[in-house]
């Protein structure tokens, strides 16, 4: 029932209770919740002053946002002042309340779609003078705010609060004691600033914007930039391919660096692949911004030339049903180790919906309880998604010693133990990049029962494709059943 305390009584403030029309509160409304959304991804936060217009100018006294989740409060932050802007005080609010309010946990992107918002407008703030006992007469509920400090102890109370709560105006002047950490009854000393103020309340469900598109971000480096390069290339890589049978597998492990380097060897993998009507992809995470663990929330996928569907049901699921995995785009906007493989997957399975997850870091502990977590959501799913390991092996030793390194690794993956693959590399300090990933989904295989063998497709260092036996990288084609 309490907000976030700010500075003592203000003097002065906009006194006039500003004039929107209904078209002008939505907008308004549209505009916060675009804000927190903003926020909560880390992402640029559009004002909304972009939305709101000239009305982005008429002077409040403050703005305060509201997030409550299954009707509790998540958050509630504000900005006070003498007399701001409408959009600048909203911008502040909104920006607070996601990310800044001290007495709870910041909103992560797996809420979002679930929280409810109020948008309060303040005005007309003035002292009460009254003294003692007539200080309860000066509070009308319902239209009445309270701002109350002493020395370095303030609180503030909105006027939903009372009327939520049902407080008469002595239970109210109470709680705003209690807010500020006073005495209960401390509102009728006189060394103590009383003041009022009103404000009006824009309510709604939460509107977020999906992103629907997910743009390339790496074509022209990764692999080519127009769609007859990428055709072109694609012809290359499949040429060699055995035309035996595709089979039905549960998992799969394929590189993610330049095609001239691993592609052909992505291209062996996933040509021995039966491919289901979805995959989802693991990769690590390269980039330092968006979630830890982040699921792709767009619904489609875009490459020169090319569309490739995701299911953003299925998305929603995982993200529901895996502590610490959140629907974030900030987290994939530039990530390459899910976007190379987008075109060989489409080549060989136009229709196939493709989920991209990045998984940062973290210990085994959290990463087999990632794996139990994908297994119980994979578990009530009609057909189960292929599960695409995307990594790359040791990173920037010599030919040699990258060759032994990636050998420990690979024994270990045969071992189909992922507490084995994990200790391995850590203690070998073997810089495989998609370990996390590798760790996740060969769990998830294990509670499915889909972890009975393995058979390694291929194995390659960037020497191989001409770059220096100085400094390479490995690559390998792993499938699983």
């Amino acid at each position: 029932m309490s907000c976030a305390s700010f500075p003592s009584p203000q003097k002065g403030g906009s006194s006039q209770r500003p004039e929107l029309s209904e078209e002008q509160k939505q907008q308004l409304f549209r505009g916060a919740c675009r804000r927190v959304a903003a926020a909560v991804r880390r992402a640029p936060a559009p004002s909304c002053r972009e939305l709101l217009g000239p009305a982005a100018d008429i002077p409040v006294y403050g703005a305060f946002v509201t997030l409550k989740r299954g009707g509790r409060l998540r958050s509630c932050c504000g900005h006070i002042g003498a007399s701001l802007p409408l959009s600048e005080a909203v911008d502040r609010a909104a920006d607070r309340a996601a990310t800044d309010d001290p007495r709870f946990p910041p909103i992560t992107s797996a809420e979002l779609d679930e929280l409810d918002v109020d948008v309060w407008l303040l005005w007309g703030p003035r002292p009460i003078q009254a003294r003692g006992e007539e200080r309860v007469a000066a509070v009308e509920i319902g239209k009445h705010g309270l701002q109350i400090a002493r020395g370095h102890a303030r609180g503030l109370l909105l006027p939903g609060v009372a009327v939520e709560h049902n407080l008469d105006a002595r239970a109210f002047l109470q709680q705003v004691c209690l807010k500020a950490g006073l005495p209960i009854d401390a509102w009728k000393d006189d060394d103590v600033e009383l003041q009022v103020f009103e404000g009006e309340a824009v309510h709604g469900h939460i509107e977020v914007e999906i992103e629907d598109e997910r743009l390339p971000a790496v074509a022209g480096g990764f692999y080519p930039a127009t769609p007859k390069g990428i055709q072109r290339m694609l012809d290359e890589m499949f040429a060699p391919v055995s035309s035996a049978e595709p089979e039905p597998w549960a998992g799969v492990l394929a590189p993610h660096a330049g095609w001239i380097y691993s592609g052909s060897l992505a291209a062996a993998v996933y040509s021995r692949v039966k491919m289901p009507e979805c995959a989802i992809i693991f990769a690590p995470k390269h980039r330092p911004y968006g979630a830890r663990w982040a699921v792709a929330p767009h619904r489609r996928w875009l490459f020169p030339g090319g569309t490739v569907e995701s299911d953003y049901e299925l998305a929603k699921r995982l993200a529901g049903g895996i502590s610490g995995l959140e629907p974030d785009s900030v987290a994939h906007r530039d990530e390459h180790a899910v976007e190379v493989h987008l075109p060989l997957l489409a080549r060989l399975a136009p229709k196939m919906r493709i989920v991209g997850v990045v998984v940062g870091d973290a210990s085994l502990h959290e990463l087999l309880g990632f794996g139990v977590g994908l297994s119980m959501v994979l578990r009530e799913l009609p057909q189960r998604p292929l599960l695409i390991i995307s990594s790359d092996m040791n990173h920037f030793a010599d030919d040699v010693q990258t060759r032994h390194l990636d050998r420990l690794a690979l024994d270990a993956i045969a071992t189909l133990n992922p507490e084995q693959v994990y200790e391995t590399v850590r203690r070998n300090r073997i810089s495989m990049c998609g370990l996390a990933p590798c760790v996740v989904v060969m769990e998830a295989l294990r509670w499915l029962g889909c972890l009975k063998r393995c058979e390694i497709v291929g194995y390659a260092t960037s020497a191989d494709a001409g770059g220096p036996k100085e400094r390479v990288v490995g690559y390998a084609g792993v499938l699983f059943n």
